[in-house]
Protein backbone atom coordinates (compact mmCIF):
# COMPACT_ATOMS: atom_id res chain seq x y z
CA UNK A 1 0.00 0.00 0.00
CA UNK A 2 1.25 3.51 -1.10
CA UNK A 3 1.84 5.49 1.87
CA UNK A 4 -0.22 9.03 2.41
CA UNK A 5 2.32 11.50 2.58
CA UNK A 6 3.69 9.91 -0.73
CA UNK A 7 0.12 11.11 -1.99
CA UNK A 8 1.33 14.61 -1.02
CA UNK A 9 3.23 16.64 -3.28
CA UNK A 10 6.81 17.42 -1.49
CA UNK A 11 5.08 21.36 -0.61
CA UNK A 12 1.42 22.57 -1.29
CA UNK A 13 1.10 25.61 -2.99
CA UNK A 14 -1.59 27.27 -1.89
CA UNK A 15 -0.45 30.26 -3.29
CA UNK A 16 -1.87 28.96 -6.42
CA UNK A 17 -5.13 29.63 -5.85
CA UNK A 18 -6.12 33.53 -6.34
CA UNK A 19 -8.29 36.00 -6.00
CA UNK A 20 -9.00 38.93 -7.53
CA UNK A 21 -9.17 42.07 -5.57
CA UNK A 22 -13.37 42.41 -5.85
CA UNK A 23 -13.18 38.84 -4.45
CA UNK A 24 -11.40 39.36 -1.22
CA UNK A 25 -13.10 42.63 -1.07
CA UNK A 26 -16.51 40.98 -0.75
CA UNK A 27 -15.58 37.64 1.06
CA UNK A 28 -13.70 39.50 3.80
CA UNK A 29 -15.67 42.67 4.01
CA UNK A 30 -12.77 44.73 3.40
CA UNK A 31 -12.98 47.82 0.81
CA UNK A 32 -10.84 47.39 -2.67
CA UNK A 33 -10.09 50.86 -1.70
CA UNK A 34 -8.56 49.58 2.08
CA UNK A 35 -6.90 46.78 -0.06
CA UNK A 36 -5.26 49.34 -2.31
CA UNK A 37 -3.64 51.11 0.51
CA UNK A 38 -2.63 48.45 2.87
CA UNK A 39 -0.97 47.31 -0.16
CA UNK A 40 0.47 51.11 -0.70
CA UNK A 41 1.86 50.44 2.77
CA UNK A 42 3.48 47.55 1.49
CA UNK A 43 1.37 45.48 4.16
CA UNK A 44 -0.40 43.03 1.41
CA UNK A 45 1.14 42.67 -1.86
CA UNK A 46 -0.97 41.77 -4.89
CA UNK A 47 0.02 39.75 -8.24
CA UNK A 48 -0.13 41.26 -11.45
CA UNK A 49 0.45 40.39 -15.02
CA UNK A 50 2.62 41.89 -17.35
CA UNK A 51 -0.11 43.95 -18.87
CA UNK A 52 -0.60 45.67 -15.42
CA UNK A 53 -3.86 44.11 -14.97
CA UNK A 54 -6.04 44.17 -12.45
CA UNK A 55 -4.96 43.30 -8.76
CA UNK A 56 -5.13 39.98 -7.82
CA UNK A 57 -3.83 38.63 -4.42
CA UNK A 58 -2.64 34.80 -3.74
CA UNK A 59 -3.55 32.60 -0.75
CA UNK A 60 -0.82 34.14 1.47
CA UNK A 61 -2.05 37.46 1.04
CA UNK A 62 -5.61 36.60 1.27
CA UNK A 63 -4.50 35.21 4.87
CA UNK A 64 -3.08 38.42 5.51
CA UNK A 65 -6.02 40.80 4.58
CA UNK A 66 -8.09 38.66 6.84
CA UNK A 67 -6.15 38.80 9.79
CA UNK A 68 -5.44 42.57 9.47
CA UNK A 69 -8.67 42.88 9.28
CA UNK A 70 -9.86 40.65 12.40
CA UNK A 71 -7.39 42.81 14.37
CA UNK A 72 -8.54 46.13 13.08
CA UNK A 73 -12.18 44.71 14.31
CA UNK A 74 -10.71 43.88 17.34
CA UNK A 75 -9.76 47.60 18.00
CA UNK A 76 -6.21 47.45 16.98
CA UNK A 77 -4.66 50.07 15.09
CA UNK A 78 -3.93 49.23 11.45
CA UNK A 79 -0.01 49.49 12.10
CA UNK A 80 -0.30 46.91 15.12
CA UNK A 81 -2.80 44.62 13.05
CA UNK A 82 -0.13 44.53 10.63
CA UNK A 83 2.49 43.27 13.28
CA UNK A 84 0.25 40.90 15.36
CA UNK A 85 -0.42 39.50 11.56
CA UNK A 86 3.16 39.48 10.72
CA UNK A 87 3.62 37.33 13.72
CA UNK A 88 1.05 34.90 13.19
CA UNK A 89 2.06 34.40 9.45
CA UNK A 90 5.39 33.60 10.60
CA UNK A 91 4.36 30.97 13.34
CA UNK A 92 1.75 29.64 10.70
CA UNK A 93 4.68 28.92 8.06
CA UNK A 94 6.72 27.38 10.94
CA UNK A 95 3.84 24.79 11.56
CA UNK A 96 3.12 24.16 8.04
CA UNK A 97 6.50 23.20 7.52
CA UNK A 98 6.85 21.20 11.18
CA UNK A 99 3.26 19.55 9.73
CA UNK A 100 4.62 18.80 6.33
CA UNK A 101 8.20 17.09 7.53
CA UNK A 102 6.48 15.28 10.42
CA UNK A 103 3.52 13.58 9.04
CA UNK A 104 4.27 10.30 7.98
CA UNK A 105 1.08 8.39 7.25
CA UNK A 106 -2.19 7.54 8.95
CA UNK A 107 -2.43 3.89 10.56
CA UNK A 108 -5.09 2.05 12.09
CA UNK A 109 -3.73 0.94 15.24
CA UNK A 110 -6.30 -0.97 17.50
CA UNK A 111 -9.44 -0.16 15.26
CA UNK A 112 -8.68 3.94 15.78
CA UNK A 113 -6.94 6.16 13.43
CA UNK A 114 -3.51 6.83 14.50
CA UNK A 115 -1.21 9.73 12.71
CA UNK A 116 2.07 8.76 12.49
CA UNK A 117 5.02 11.43 13.66
CA UNK A 118 7.96 9.67 12.92
CA UNK A 119 10.65 8.23 14.51
CA UNK A 120 10.27 9.03 18.88
CA UNK A 121 14.14 8.28 19.43
CA UNK A 122 17.24 8.72 17.38
CA UNK A 123 17.98 4.89 17.38
CA UNK A 124 14.54 4.94 15.45
CA UNK A 125 13.19 2.03 17.49
CA UNK A 126 10.00 3.54 18.59
CA UNK A 127 7.32 5.82 16.76
CA UNK A 128 5.18 8.51 17.84
CA UNK A 129 1.73 8.71 17.32
CA UNK A 130 -1.04 10.82 17.81
CA UNK A 131 -4.66 10.09 18.17
CA UNK A 132 -8.29 11.78 19.50
CA UNK A 133 -10.32 10.52 21.20
CA UNK A 134 -14.01 10.23 21.68
CA UNK A 135 -14.07 13.78 23.31
CA UNK A 136 -12.18 15.51 20.64
CA UNK A 137 -8.99 14.73 23.17
CA UNK A 138 -6.00 15.03 21.20
CA UNK A 139 -3.57 11.37 22.95
CA UNK A 140 -0.60 10.46 22.38
CA UNK A 141 1.48 6.81 22.55
CA UNK A 142 5.05 5.60 21.87
CA UNK A 143 5.26 2.15 20.26
CA UNK A 144 8.26 0.19 19.39
CA UNK A 145 8.81 0.49 15.73
CA UNK A 146 7.52 -3.19 14.09
CA UNK A 147 10.24 -3.25 11.45
CA UNK A 148 12.69 -3.42 14.66
CA UNK A 149 11.42 -6.65 15.17
CA UNK A 150 12.12 -8.40 11.96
Amino acid sequence: MLGLKKLFPDKMDLNKLIFRIGEVSKMLNVSTRQLRYWEKKGYIESIRDEKGSSRVFNMENFTRVSLIKYYLDKGFTLVRANEITQTNMSNMAYLRRFVMYAFQDIEMIENQPAINLGYFDDEKTSILYGFIDKNDEVKYRVIKNKEEDR
